[in-house]
């Protein structure tokens, strides 16, 4: 029996759309990525288990080079006994990044490698290995696409990394919602070990703003669930695509404060 141009039409209306490839995805992330630099001041305050707060102020200044690959520096300007501390990532072509912290009272850059991964960032729920990934989200090699799903009433894109053993990593696996719309991490589980998560990162929708064609998460939070502490980084101010020398990405500038 010949179908009709309407019984065609509905079809092709009732018909799912082409699921999304992690490669779609992960090229989608990367979008929100500076064109050229990016610097944000941002606000980072860890609450202990008793509900005391420690606030820290700091700039995160980015840059993508020629090929393609970041660099990330963040540099921590208040309170004054820990200003002049950084962290810096530099991205590497089908390697894990190479990361730097110095630390102003050692007066020594050090590399964070897969024994110091799981340190903590000023001692807040953000390990050095959260960071890493937060930074390169959209350059995982240990990743697969899951599911699509809703997440905080949006739709999302599910992916789960299963860090290799040879990785350092802590975690046993790593799923992240990605909002179709942003291209935003709304929720990030990392796990230990078990079904429960031992780490959640999560994003407010309705704090993600549009900076010229990227998406910022103006509030971000980490809160650690076996321990009862939780972290919560704010970006109180951006700027896109201004002059950054090179030389401020480099592990020759990394405690001179350039």
């Amino acid at each position: 029996m010949r179908r009709t141009l309407a019984t065609l039409l509905l079809c092709a209306l009732a018909a799912p759309a082409e699921a999304a490839s992690l490669a779609e995805v992960q090229a989608c992330m990367q979008k929100n990525a500076p064109t050229t630099a990016l610097v944000q001041t941002v606000a980072l305050v860890s609450t202990d288990r008793a509900g005391g707060e420690r606030k820290y102020e700091a700039k995160l200044m980015a840059k993508r080079l020629e090929s393609g690959l970041g660099r990330v520096l963040v540099r921590v300007e208040a309170p004054a006994d820990v200003r002049g501390t950084a962290f810096l990532v530099i991205q590497n072509e089908g390697s894990r990044s190479d990361m730097y912290v110095y630390l102003p009272e050692l007066k020594k850059v050090r590399r964070i490698t897969s024994r110091t991964l799981q340190g903590k960032f000023l001692g807040s729920d953000f390990a050095y290995e959260d960071l890493e990934r937060l930074l390169s989200a959209s350059r995982q090699s240990d990743a697969r696409l899951g599911a699509d799903a809703e997440k905080e009433g949006r739709k999302v894109w599910t992916i789960e990394a299963t860090p290799t053993a040879d990785a350092g990593s802590a975690y046993t696996r790593i799923t992240s919602s990605v909002d179709q719309e942003t291209c935003v991490p709304l929720e990030i589980a990392f796990y230990e070990k078990g079904e429960a998560p031992a780490k959640v990162l999560s994003v407010d929708p309705a704090r993600v703003t549009q900076e010229g064609a990227v998406h910022v998460p103006r509030l971000v939070h980490m809160r650690d669930v076996e321990g009862g502490t939780e972290s919560r980084l704010e970006t109180l101010a951006v700027e896109l695509d201004p002059e950054l020398k090179d030389v401020i990405f480099s592990r020759g500038a990394l405690d001179k404060g350039r």
